[in-house]
C-alpha cells in the first residue's frame, strides 16, 4: 500500500461527516437522546443526489469525482451511497494539503485501517489513476434535526445527535461511543438572520463543534439549515490544516 492512501483516506473521513446513543442517555440530564418531527421530507426523498465539494487554502491537483445519492428513505432511517474515484495527483495534493506526507508509513497505515473499519468502505487502488472508494452511510433526518450511527457502530438502536435545529449557543452533547470515546458537540453559533452564503442565496445555519480523540482530526464543524440539512463540514487537523466540505442540496 503507498504513502499516498492517507490523502484518499482524509477525502472519506470528510465526506462521512455528512452524517456525521435514540436509546442512549445524555450523561449530564439522564434524558434518552430523541429527535421527533417530520420525516416526509423532499431533502431525504429516494434519488436524490447531493453535490459535494472540497474547499482547502492550498488548492488540489488532479481529478476527483463523487457520487451521493439516497438510496433508501423510510421513517426518518435515510442511506446514502457515496462513492468518490480519485487520480493520484489528486490523492497526493490533498496528503500534502493536510500536512499529513510526513507522517511515518506505519502511522499512515493504522490511520487508513482504522478509519475503514469504523466506516466499513472499501477501497480499491489497483489503478492509483482510477482509485474508488465507496461506502454506505445510513443517518436519522427529521424536520428537528440531523442523527449518525458511526458513534455506535452502526447499531440502529442508538442514534447520537449531530444537529439540533432547536439548540441554543452553549448547548453541550457530550457521549461515549462504541470505542470508548468521549465525544463532544457543542453549538457555537445560531444565525438570527440569513448570513450564510450558500450559491446565490443567503439562509440561517447553526454551527456545531465536535471534538474527541482521534489520530488525524483535531477538531469537526457542522453546519446546517433547517430545510438543506447540513451545507458544509470544516475538518481542522492535528497539524492544524483545515479543510471544508460543501454541500449542495438537492432542493436549492
Amino acid at each position: 500500500m503507498k504513502a499516498i492512501v492517507p490523502g484518499l483516506t482524509a477525502c472519506l473521513a470528510v465526506m462521512l461527516c455528512l452524517g456525521c446513543d435514540s436509546s442512549s442517555t445524555d450523561p449530564d440530564d439522564g434524558v434518552p437522546n430523541q429527535l421527533g418531527g417530520e420525516t416526509a421530507l423532499e431533502l431525504t426523498q429516494v434519488g436524490q443526489q447531493f453535490d459535494v465539494w472540497l474547499d482547502v487554502d492550498a488548492g488540489l491537483e488532479g481529478s476527483m469525482q463523487d457520487s451521493v445519492m439516497i438510496t433508501r428513505s423510510e421513517g426518518g432511517l435515510v442511506t446514502f451511497r457515496t462513492s468518490i474515484r480519485a487520480d493520484s495527483a489528486y490523492i497526493a495534493s490533498l496528503d500534502s494539503a493536510l500536512g499529513t506526507t510526513d507522517l511515518p508509513r506505519a502511522a499512515k497505515l493504522a490511520i487508513v485501517d482504522s478509519y475503514l473499519k469504523k466506516y466499513g468502505a472499501t477501497i480499491d487502488t489497483g489503478d492509483w489513476n482510477d482509485a474508488r472508494l465507496n461506502f454506505e452511510l445510513k443517518l436519522r433526518i427529521t424536520s428537528e434535526g440531523i442523527q449518525e450511527y458511526v458513534s455506535s457502530a452502526g447499531d440502529l438502536r442508538k442514534p447520537q445527535t449531530v444537529v439540533r435545529y432547536g439548540a441554543s449557543v452553549g448547548d453541550v452533547n457530550r457521549f461515549t461511543d462504541a470505542e470508548g470515546v468521549v465525544v463532544t458537540r457543542t453549538v457555537v453559533q445560531k444565525s438570527v438572520d440569513d448570513d450564510y452564503d450558500i450559491g446565490f442565496w443567503r439562509i440561517k445555519v447553526i454551527t456545531v463543534e465536535q471534538r474527541k480523540e482521534d489520530p488525524l482530526i483535531e477538531k469537526i464543524t457542522y453546519i446546517a439549515n433547517h430545510k438543506f440539512g447540513l451545507v458544509a463540514v470544516g475538518l481542522t487537523t492535528k497539524t492544524g490544516r483545515e479543510v471544508r466540505l460543501g454541500i449542495w442540496p438537492p432542493t436549492l
